[in-house]
């Protein structure tokens, strides 16, 4: 969801130092073997066959399994501010999703990309690289799918990290709204993007507007400029969003979450509010939530040093305690 190039609102400042509020409470870790990842190319890019297509991934690092989990119309260039001190402790897996960044999505327009599907598909990948439990970090859209995977294949994840998650209640920035209700108004200016409109669309999804990874608007305008593309964009949002809000909410299955489980959130986010991180907080049994002051909806772009400090600690740690 963090990638959709509809018009936002919100007020751009210059950055502050940071702070943060935190929840936390224990829980056990269960300590797995795990396979060492293969020999991709020097930068991790590599590619699986998934379910019958193929799947466009970084896979960087060795030791413990962690898969970064992108938003709607996003990719795994999403995570390039993160992967590169992630991947120095732990095996990095960012996946394209099916119909995103690299990887092709099934063909027809009529499939449906509903929150089933991206979990089956990142089940596939896991057999597919013979991951039987892994942590799993999901950013905006990718949230929702961790917290699918977390609730119906428990047995498939080790720790939840949710960072600006989708599907912790309704709400969600309007024009996602109207945008999921008339695809035709959003094709057209998906077809009709230029490098200035989709840095401008990066920057509003920021509260320092200058965190933009460089060159993003570029390779994003590459990318959806792909017929293939636009259309799995548009399923998907018409599946995960609708006039009423967000179509998945977990708020009544939080209770079931028995992984450690953190939260990261921004608190000037103009997509998801604030508010979800700390419900989902006091609902879910032991997790950690850590709200970014002067920060939008991608603290991954605005903090990536601390986030993937912030990540790499949390999945290391057998246990953690009660007190701050």
């Amino acid at each position: 969801m963090s990638l959709d190039p509809w018009p936002q609102a919100c007020r751009l400042r210059s950055r502050r130092p940071c702070s943060c509020v935190n929840y936390q409470g224990y829980h056990s870790q269960v300590n797995i073997d795990v396979p060492d990842a293969p020999s991709p190319q020097a930068n991790g890019s590599r590619t699986v066959d998934v379910n019958g297509l193929p799947c466009h991934l970084i896979d960087r690092g060795r030791g413990e399994p962690v898969i970064l989990l992108h938003g709607i119309g996003g990719s795994a260039d999403e995570w390039s501010k993160v992967i590169p001190q992630l991947s120095t402790r732990f095996r990095v897996l960012a996946p394209d999703a099916p119909g995103h960044g690299l990887s092709p999505g099934p063909i027809g327009r009529t499939h449906s990309y509903d929150l089933d599907f991206y979990t089956r598909f990142v089940l596939g990948l896991l057999d597919a690289l013979d991951i039987e439990r892994i942590s799993v970090a999901g950013m905006s859209g990718g949230g929702a799918i961790a917290l699918n995977l977390a609730t119906s294949m428990p047995s498939r994840v080790d720790s939840l990290v949710l960072v600006s998650s989708a599907g912790l209640g309704t709400e969600v920035e309007w024009s996602y709204r109207l945008g999921s209700v008339l695809p035709k108004l959003v094709r057209f200016g998906l077809c009709r993007s230029t490098v200035a409109s989709i840095q401008s669309f990066g920057r509003a999804l920021c509260f320092d507007p200058e965190s933009v990874p460089v060159g993003w608007a570029e390779k994003r305008l590459e990318i959806v400029r792909t017929a293939s593309v636009v259309d799995a964009f548009l399923a998907t949002a018409h599946a995960t969003i609708g006039w009423s809000g967000q179509r998945n909410n977990f708020v009544h299955r939080l209770h079931q979450i028995k992984q450690r489980t953190l939260l990261l959130w921004g608190r000037n986010d103009p997509i998801l509010p604030v508010a979800h991180a700390i419900r989902a907080a006091r609902l879910i049994h032991g997790s950690r939530l850590h709200i970014y002051e002067n920060c939008g909806h991608m603290p991954i772009w605005e903090y990536p040093g601390d986030v993937s400090v912030r990540i790499g600690d949390f999945i290391a740690a057998p246990v953690y305690s009660t007190v701050d």
